[in-house]
């Protein structure tokens, strides 16, 4: 009985603990709009992490998460709040755990000690990283634990609220659902295996059908932002549309580790064969995707895979927006598909040399390289004007991914001190680890470059509409 009773007590302290500080925030205030980064460090977890990578949107002094970068939290915008003088409140969950933070965006004292990427545990001394913007608090119940774990946070404004493209659209847009699976990497992918998942699909312009369809596919994020944003490029160019919004589910089940390339091409194959079973079998395909979907739009050209999945055969054109490029890929390409390898020309994260190496190693005559003015997500209004990121993640410039012939994946650090090799090692949880051990850096120039966007998108119409040859292109690179 005492052992109940005092749970009891220990409950309600927690939930008056929360509940008054939620009450002590006031009136919503737009005095601290703009978009943040946080980092941060809970004692005595294992799951501590110096940089999240996930951003708080703070707009009209209510708190919401973009989903971009690890897109990891998940926000309760009814509660989550700033007032007039700073005051914060946010309560969420990030991966399933229960979270809240509390403070003031205005806390600057130095109460604890702060080292760059180095941790002092004792003391004062509980949070690491940059000092940046605002000490906070927040407790944290991890799953399977019976209490909350205290943490510290702090904030980083890194720009202003990111502006929404918004564009009249009386177009209808017919949903369907479509059966994927969770094709982890590229061997499960070839051999059809895998846990069946259910993924949303938008499909706009269905009267065009019969001339083609173009599929936006998704990066690793549920932030569909920049889909929304290309499906816009591109939907007057007289084809059908569809966005997959497969990192959804995803990032909402237990099922979390990524939302993998391998993925997403299977999202793509299971969208063409139900677009096909439902509404006729469209003329041609053509994909568009960013970054991680950008590699998965490479694969769509294997002709391993093109020999399992007939839908494949039906993708003439691929558009690798960020291209995420392997160095070397021994795997044997189709003919049959035109693939254009798109960088900004000061991309640190998706750096354009990354792909000329493919080029060169895999002496792929439908390969082509598109480069323009700008750096990451050069072409994308959905992003502030290009300047550096510090805290910016990237993996390309420190590790080289490496395909065999027969589609087992290494990845080799450029300077030559490690290497996961897959066919013996696995991909799995402990690939991921080794990867985000070994490749994961920071830094590159990121925004939008309205030169640059012009021209690629211009050069994406002379394609699909116009036939253009590619070296006659704005962007044709050698």
């Amino acid at each position: 009985m005492l052992k109940i009773l005092k749970s009891i007590r220990n409950s309600l302290l927690i939930l008056i603990l929360f509940t008054s500080t939620a009450f002590a925030v006031g009136k919503p205030s737009s005095n601290y709009d703009g978009a943040y980064t946080y980092s941060d460090y809970c004692r005595g977890s294992k799951n501590s992490n110096a940089y999240d990578g996930s951003q708080f949107i703070i707009r009209d002094g209510i708190v919401t998460n973009d989903r971009g970068g690890a897109g990891r939290w998940t926000i309760d915008e009814k509660k989550s709040k700033v007032d007039e003088k700073g005051k914060i409140y946010i309560k969420g969950e990030r991966r399933g755990n229960k979270s809240i933070i509390t403070g003031n965006l205005n806390n600057d004292e130095k109460k604890y000690s702060v080292y760059q990427f180095k941790r002092k545990v004792g003391g004062k001394s509980q949070y690491y990283g940059d000092k940046q913007y605002g000490n906070l608090k927040m407790k944290r119940k991890y799953k399977g634990d019976s209490d909350y774990v205290p943490c510290v946070i702090n904030f980083k404004r890194i720009g202003d609220v990111p502006k929404k493209v918004v564009s009249k659209d009386d177009r209808k847009i017919t949903e369907i659902s479509i059966n994927s699976k969770n094709t982890n990497d590229d061997i499960t992918l070839l051999n059809n295996d895998g846990k069946n998942q259910k993924v949303r699909v938008e499909l706009r312009n269905l009267e065009s059908i019969t001339n083609g369809l173009i599929i936006v596919v998704p990066s690793s994020t549920p932030n569909m932002d920049d889909e929304l944003y290309y499906e816009k490029q591109v939907n007057k160019h007289g084809y059908a549309t569809a966005i997959v919004y497969g990192a959804e589910p995803r990032y909402q089940k237990k099922f979390t580790g990524s939302y993998t390339s391998s993925m997403i091409l299977y999202d793509a194959i299971a969208t063409i064969d139900e677009v096909s079973k439902q509404y006729g079998k469209p003329k041609e395909v053509i994909l568009i995707g960013s970054s991680t979907g950008s590699l998965a739009i490479f694969k769509a050209g294997w002709q391993d895979l093109r020999n399992n999945y007939p839908s494949l055969n039906l993708i003439t054109k691929g558009f690798m927006i960020n291209a995420a490029c392997p160095d070397v890929s021994e795997v044997k390409y189709s003919d049959k598909i035109q693939m254009y390898a798109i960088n900004g020309q000061q991309d640190e994260s998706t750096p354009p040399w990354v792909c000329k190496n493919l080029k060169d190693s895999s002496k792929n005559p439908n390969l082509h390289l598109l480069t323009y003015a700008g750096g990451h997500h050069f072409e994308s209004q959905m992003y502030p004007p290009s300047k550096f990121d510090a805290e910016s993640m990237h993996a390309l410039p420190t590790c080289s991914l490496n395909y065999k012939s027969n589609l087992h994946q290494i990845i080799k650090r450029r300077d030559g001190s490690k290497e996961w090799n897959g066919e013996e090692k696995g991909y799995k949880k402990e690939q991921k680890k080794w990867f985000g051990k070994n490749c994961i850096g920071k830094g590159t120039l990121q925004g939008y470059a309205e030169y640059g966007a012009k021209q690629f998108w211009a050069d994406v119409k002379s394609i699909i509409v116009d036939k253009i040859d590619a070296k006659s292109l704005k962007g044709y690179t050698e």
